[in-house]
């Protein structure tokens, strides 16, 4: 174990005002844009410590991610409570952190045959994890946007489609005749009303923590804004969040519920009906976040930006990326 790395977590806990001596760290696998560790303390209680690393894959604020952990601490969704940031760049971890609470539950794998199957059983059975994902997406969307930390962004619908086309622009290694007619394409289908409010902008089952066939918690506020929250519905309803990189997978949204089901549950619970029709460019929205942070991978690893070849497999997304763009587009 890093003993500067131990110190410098006694030391956040210490000025929060919940002191405790660590044992020690473990670092968790996976992480693109954070890096997580366990983090052991004395008496068997644990904490999780959320690092942002040199070459993250996303320039996203780590300390807008703690306020808003902060600010959800009493409403009703289920995160982890925070326990101190140490917002310096210049920390043994290589970055700014914060503590939050270890809470129980896995990380479904979207991708994975296991978690799949064990996904569809519950909901042709039970149906924890499918309530769970809903109501707590709805509760999401009903929270008062007025009360949340005065940095969250506020994205209007084509703002959203310029961020995303910024990032092709700036970080593409050659032009992508597909893609550039995918961002005309959304330009011509900005909506007419827009549905405002917290949109968590990355919300999918690999971004929480279930727990016996419960949701214990939301993850990754790394792309939360207030925007059109028909966002995160269009981004759950991506034949890639039911776990499709070349071919489809299998047929339940976000690989959990049937979609007219989930959708008419959260019309019920928000009191807002929406179609499916309607997604439609929220969808394509989704696969513009999710190509430019794919090009965004393959850029940093080609400029020697970082070495790690997981950034390289990124290329590996795009033809089935591009495949459901052109299904959206009715090519």
């Amino acid at each position: 174990m890093s003993d500067e790395r131990a110190a410098a977590v006694e030391r956040v806990l210490a000025d929060h005002g919940t002191p405790a001596s660590v044992e020690r760290l473990e670092q968790l696998q996976g992480g693109w844009s954070r890096h997580s560790y366990v983090v052991h303390l004395a008496g068997g209680e644990r904490r999780i410590v959320r690092v942002r690393p040199p070459g993250a894959l996303l320039d996203t604020d780590l300390e807008l991610e703690y306020r808003v952990y902060e600010a959800l601490e009493p409403a009703d969704v289920p995160t982890p409570t925070v326990h101190g940031l140490e917002p310096s760049g210049d920390t043994p971890f290589g970055g700014p952190f914060f503590v939050m609470s270890f809470l129980p539950g896995d990380a479904p794998n979207q991708y994975g045959k296991t978690d799949q199957a064990m996904l569809a059983a519950d909901f042709a059975g039970p149906r924890g994890i499918a309530t769970d994902m809903v109501r707590t997406l709805a509760a999401i969307h009903r929270l008062d946007a007025d009360a949340l930390p005065p940095a969250v962004p506020r994205l209007g619908y084509l703002e959203v489609v310029e961020r995303w086309r910024r990032v092709y622009e700036e970080r593409r290694l050659v032009r992508d005749p597909v893609i550039e007619e995918g961002y005309a394409w959304l330009a011509e289908r900005a909506p007419a009303q827009a549905r405002h409010g917290l949109v968590h902008g990355d919300y999918r089952i690999g971004n929480t923590l279930v727990h016996d066939g419960r949701l214990t918690a939301v993850l990754d506020w790394e792309l939360v804004h207030v925007g059109d929250v028909r966002f995160d519905l269009g981004y759950l309803a991506l034949e890639r969040s039911a776990g499709k990189h070349l071919r489809r997978r299998q047929p339940l949204m976000g690989t959990f519920a049937d979609r007219d089901w989930f959708l008419e549950r959260y019309g019920e619970l928000t009191g807002a009906a929406v179609t499916a029709e309607e997604l439609a460019p929220f969808q394509m929205l989704g696969i513009m976040m999710l190509l430019a942070t794919q090009i965004t991978a393959v850029w940093m690893h080609a400029n020697g930006r970082t070495p790690d070849f997981r950034m390289v497999w990124a290329r590996n997304s795009f033809p089935g990326l591009r495949d459901d763009m052109v299904r959206l587009m009715r090519w």
